[in-house]
């Protein structure tokens, strides 16, 4: 028995080689299944970044927006979606621009209200009420590229204003 145990110690180890511990991490980061690669660090602001644009279809304008990452705790996205953010979130305005502007636009906001220690940032949209019947661009744009940018936590409709969202930013790394 002392021989079988050993054995089973010897080919843990083995599998084990190379293996790091994890270290300590914060609630949400350890409630986050599967860690999102983050890109190398480099010298370069967010202007200066390429900028993907989403293929994003027209929304309409009364629909209401709202996202979450997996791993965002439900008090945290329940004040999100009330609209008790704190401190009060920028305002940032995206009407009349077009679909690159608006997502460097965007981009460059979450780069300052992280750099300025803020977890929210609230984007106006527009209803697309002056787009002729084909809904809102903007909108369309800003729920896709949220989606994919990687420190967004998560983002709702402001209450009552489904011309504008709250989004709630991970923590700054630094």
């Amino acid at each position: 028995m002392d021989k079988a145990r050993n054995e089973d110690l010897e080919a843990f180890e083995q599998a084990m080689m190379g293996v790091a511990p994890l270290g300590r991490r914060s609630r949400s980061d350890r409630a986050l299944s599967v860690p999102e690669p983050r890109p190398p660090a480099t010298r370069q602001t967010a202007r200066e970044r390429p900028i993907e644009v989403p293929e994003a279809k027209p929304m309409d304008g009364r629909e209401i927006l709202n996202w979450r990452r997996p791993g965002l705790l439900d008090k945290e996205y329940q004040n999100l979606c009330r609209g008790r953010l704190s401190p009060s979130p920028e305002e940032i305005d995206l009407h009349g621009q077009d679909a690159r502007e608006a997502c460097t636009t965007i981009v460059a906001a979450i780069a300052r209200a992280q750099q300025a220690n803020r977890r929210s940032v609230c984007l106006i949209h527009g209803k697309g009420h002056r787009s002729e019947n084909r809904g809102s661009r903007l909108k369309g744009l800003v729920n896709a590229a949220l989606r994919q940018h990687p420190e967004v936590l998560g983002f709702h409709s402001v209450p009552g204003n489904t011309g504008a969202v709250n989004v709630l930013l991970r923590r700054a790394r630094r």
